[in-house]
């Protein structure tokens, strides 16, 4: 005996078509249901989740120094991209980290928490420069058109210290590869850290990036993408 049921949200209607088959459309978005609204995130990691201390340069050859961001009470975080900016005066591609000269030795890693994962690494080992960048996947590249500020491809020429948080005491050259979590790792939301608990992201510092970096270097990175209000009306 055939079961017949009919489904319906307001004026629409679900439609299922000569095979027998559901008609859907993917949504670009998770699930919005009354009383949650989307809000734009963007975000430094901080030292420890302070909220204030967005430099990376920091001593964290003995004790690991974790810049994070954290998961709130009432909202769900959605994390699509990560913008890194290393800053050093002569910055290269190769064996160097923010102007050094030398790649670090134990190198950052980056990775998110769950309840249903645990740790899950994104990159580790990220002991230069050109190491963020192929975590990247060359995003972004520059080409400066050989005049004489020219640093060659992936390389900004002479950033001023002012603006967006950038970090850095004077002009310097720099990278800021750019993580599209969606296009690289496939996951339609992002990085989700879910509201009241302990899920988060961070980046772990395993050496001493206090001392003997190029003149105005700079480590940091911003977090964009979007939140969720459990408890905001829509």
């Amino acid at each position: 005996m055939a079961v017949r049921s009919k489904i319906v949200f307001g004026d629409n209607e679900a439609i299922v078509d000569e095979g027998g088959f559901l008609r859907v459309v993917a949504s670009g978005l998770p699930l919005n249901t009354t009383g949650n609204k989307q809000i734009i995130y963007r975000r430094f990691l901080t030292l420890n989740n302070d909220g204030t201390t967005i430099e990376m340069t920091v001593d964290g050859s003995t004790t690991p120094q974790r810049f994070t961001i954290n998961a709130e009470p009432e909202k769900d975080i959605f994390i699509t991209s990560l913008s890194f900016q290393i800053l050093g005066t002569g910055i290269t591609l190769g064996e160097d980290f923010a102007g050094s000269g030398a790649s670090l030795t134990n190198g950052c890693r980056l990775f998110y928490k769950d309840n249903v994962n645990g740790e899950v690494n994104i990159g580790t080992q990220l002991q230069n420069n050109f190491d963020f960048i192929r975590l990247c996947q060359g995003n972004p590249a520059f080409n400066n058109g050989g005049d004489g500020t020219d640093t060659g491809p992936f390389i900004a020429p002479s950033i001023t210290s002012s603006g967006g948080g950038k970090g850095g005491s004077s002009v310097a050259d720099g990278i800021i590869p750019v993580l599209d979590v969606k296009s690289v790792f496939g996951l339609a939301f992002g990085i989700r850290l879910n509201a009241n608990t302990k899920d988060e992201l961070v980046l772990e510092v395993n050496d001493n990036l206090s001392t003997g970096l190029g003149v105005g270097a700079s480590f940091n990175i911003i977090a964009y993408g979007f939140e969720i209000d459990r408890n905001q009306e829509g």
